[in-house]
Order: C-alpha cells, then structure tokens, then sequence
C-alpha cells in the first residue's frame, strides 16, 4: 500500500529513532547526536511516537507509544513541544528531514477525546472498544464520522505546519483509503514534497 514514496524515498536512507531507548532519551539529547546520524549517510530521521502515553489498561510499567493519549503534546519524559521544534528546526540546518509516527486507527482508552466525544469511536455492543482483542490498551476510531476525518487532518496539519517532512502512517491499511487521500492532500498546501510511508500487511 503505497502512498506517494517511490519518488520521494528512493535512494534514501532512513534512520529510526525509538527515543525512550536512546542512550540521551530527549530532543535535546537527539539534537546532540545530530552530527553523528548524518555522519552515517542518513537522509531522514524518522521518529516513533513521542507522545503521552495511555494510563487506562496500560500494558507494563510505562506502556506502548502506540497508546496515544493526546497527539498534539510532547510526553514529558522526552521534553516539550519547544524541544521537539527546536529539534527539527536543527535536524533540518543539518540536511535531514523529519519524519513521525502517526498513529490514527487507535488512540489509548483514555484519550482526550474519548469523554468529550465518545461518539468518535468504534463501539461494540454499546461499548467504546478496539476490533483488535490482542490491542487491549487502545480503543478505535470511527472513520464513518465525518468529525474524525477533521480532528486528524488537523493533527497533520498541525505538524506539517512545525516543519515535520513526513508521516509513517501505523496499520494504514485499518484506515480508509479516502482519509490518506485527504491528507494528502491538506499537507501537500504546506509542503508540497511531504512524504507518506505506509505499514500494512495488506496489497492495495
């Protein structure tokens, strides 16, 4: 499932960055390895999720970043969002572009959003849940509801606007092919080389 990267990624070297598990888990600490990334040949540092993670069904002690409690704050564990752009604003005077994880099929069960709008999410015998049983910390989104498509256009938004480059879009297969074609096209207004990288295990 391919979304605008063959173009844009090829002959490109991507670097991961886990950040809890790096030796400086910070963006200041990250800022300071800058210089050895790019001496290794990278051309984009590509970002696991960095935010709050969920509390409720918690998996361990500290959780899955895939359990994501607010999309637009920084977990304060890794800094604040003025590290995070200070962080890009250095990535990019070094050569490198940004790209972060978006995770938009699920969010943790106590999202921001899930008491404000638990219309918003998936249900299952009038319960707010996850279509995935093994996925017990999240709940899903309810792609049907136009009011979603908007909430996570405008996280995107958000961060194309900060000067991200790029999105890996998690399980994007779970989401409906209309919503990638709308971010798409949203982000493209603020840059128009944005660059998405699916995951799926599906073909489409």
């Amino acid at each position: 499932m391919a979304l605008d990267t063959k173009l844009s990624l090829r002959g490109k070297n991507i670097y991961q960055v886990f950040l809890r598990q790096h030796p400086k888990p910070t963006f200041q600490g990250l800022i300071s390895d800058l210089e050895r990334i790019k001496s290794l040949g990278m051309d984009i540092i590509y970002l696991c999720p960095f935010h709050p993670i969920g509390e409720v069904k918690r998996k361990g002690s500290v959780g899955s970043p895939y359990s994501i409690k607010d999309y637009k704050a920084v977990d304060p564990v890794h800094g604040t969002l003025d590290d995070f752009k200070k962080f890009i604003n250095e990535t990019h005077k070094m050569g490198l572009k940004v790209m972060i994880d978006i995770v938009f099929n699920h969010a943790s069960c106590d999202n921001i959003k899930r008491d404000s709008n638990p219309e918003w999410f998936y249900k299952k015998d009038g319960v707010i849940t996850t279509k995935v049983p093994d996925w017990s910390d999240v709940i899903d989104f309810d792609f049907s509801k136009p009011e979603v498509h908007k909430y996570l256009l405008d996280v995107l938004v958000f961060y194309a606007k900060l000067g991200v480059d790029g999105f890996r879009c998690d399980v994007a297969s779970l989401v409906p092919m209309e919503f990638w074609r709308e971010a798409r096209k949203v982000t493209k207004k603020i840059n128009p080389e944005i660059i998405f990288l699916a995951e799926s295990v599906h073909l489409g």
